[in-house]
């Protein structure tokens, strides 16, 4: 099998929840698509998650794999072994899949770490140990992230490279323009769970004089377990602020339409979807000081910068920008510029087709 010359593709995810990897692997399969390619999606989630409709709306072919243990292992065989390149998203789809990498090895196997989680405890070792022996690229979306992983696991020999993610871009006419109405609308999009931290952007908005908030929404895409516990801080400290939980929405445009300002908040990051895609839209953002957050959000250009945690801090620039709308505005002319010049899904899909094409070596 010459695998430099394979076409198809198979992108394994731990599901199709509406999280930033996995439109980002939709987004990948229609480009790739584009470029002559055959991608699918292989699914370890469940039959209803809200993105395989979206994928299999657009032709993509997606391939759900559940069951007991061992069955899982066997049903994801025969997913993988009519396809020359297997490209696994995500950690857990890699541990599940330890069983049958020894049978794969005619195979090429790419594995993308989307975020920069050190996974440095015994069980995870073991894991990336037994698995290094057949990946033959591993790949990173964010230099801090690359750096993590080789510090903890070492993995010397293996082919490494930090591959940008790229979104699909928005036409202009799908921007909507900020309302100017002297009001601010923040948004979280992501999932909720305590890496990502929502609760000290809530924090931070209870911290403003009650006739501050009463001029600031907050505005949570997504789902998660953390959801409760905000919930409760928003009906115990923010009476006067108007915070909505939108839940699961695929449709990006009524996403990033709905807000000014996104808030990224999370302790580790690798090169997020989400800050990308707000950009797109001509979204200012304000995003913690991790991971390849500084990389895309550039002080006095397209947003701000905070330390993790730092709610004192991310309170007074919520309060700047709701005094300066036009600073919105411009950061956000900023941050799609940017978007278009340097992050486009064509240069990210190159990328990983020079990763493809080299044959490279498991050990």
């Amino acid at each position: 099998m010459n695998k430099s010359l394979s076409k198809k593709i198979s992108h394994v995810v731990s599901s199709l929840q509406v999280g930033g990897a996995e439109r980002f692997v939709i987004d990948l399969c229609i480009e790739q698509r584009e470029q002559g390619l055959e991608p699918d999606i292989i699914s370890l989630g469940h039959h209803d998650d809200p993105l395989i409709a979206v994928a299999e709306g657009l032709g993509i072919k997606v391939t759900v794999v559940r069951g007991m243990k061992g069955l899982v292992q066997w049903r994801l065989w025969k997913a993988y072994r009519n396809q020359p390149i297997i490209h696994i998203h995500s950690p857990a789809v890699l541990m599940v899949s330890l069983p049958i990498l020894p049978l794969c090895l005619e195979r090429k196997i790419v594995y993308t770490r989307h975020g920069a989680a050190k996974l440095s405890t015994k069980r995870w070792r073991r894991v990336h140990q037994f698995a290094r022996r057949y990946i033959d690229s591993i790949c990173f979306v964010s230099e801090e992230g690359q750096q993590i992983f080789h510090d903890v696991n070492g993995w010397e020999h293996v082919d490494s490279s930090v591959i940008d993610n790229g979104i699909a871009m928005p036409r202009e006419q799908e921007v909507v323009p900020h309302p100017q109405d002297g009001r601010l609308r923040i948004g979280s999009v992501g999932r909720m769970v305590s890496l990502k931290h929502q609760i000290s952007l809530l924090q931070a908005v209870a911290l403003l004089p009650e006739d501050i908030q009463q001029k600031v929404e907050v505005h949570f895409f997504g789902t998660g377990d953390q959801m409760p516990k905000l919930q409760t801080f928003s009906q115990q400290h923010l009476a006067q602020s108007t915070v909505v939980f939108h839940g699961l929405e695929s449709d990006r445009s009524k996403i990033y339409n709905r807000f000014e300002l996104l808030a990224v908040t999370s302790e580790t990051e690798g090169m997020s979807l989400a800050i990308m895609e707000a950009m797109a839209y001509k979204r200012a953002v304000v995003a913690s000081k991790v991971g390849g957050n500084g990389v895309l959000v550039k002080e006095q250009l397209n947003g701000w910068l905070f330390d993790f945690d730092d709610s004192d801090s991310l309170a007074q620039i919520i309060q700047q920008a709701l005094a300066h709308a036009e600073t919105l505005i411009d950061y956000g002319k900023a941050g799609r510029e940017r978007v278009l010049e340097e992050f486009s899904l064509q240069r990210t899909q190159n990328q990983y087709q020079k990763v493809y094409q080299d044959v490279g070596t498991s050990i």
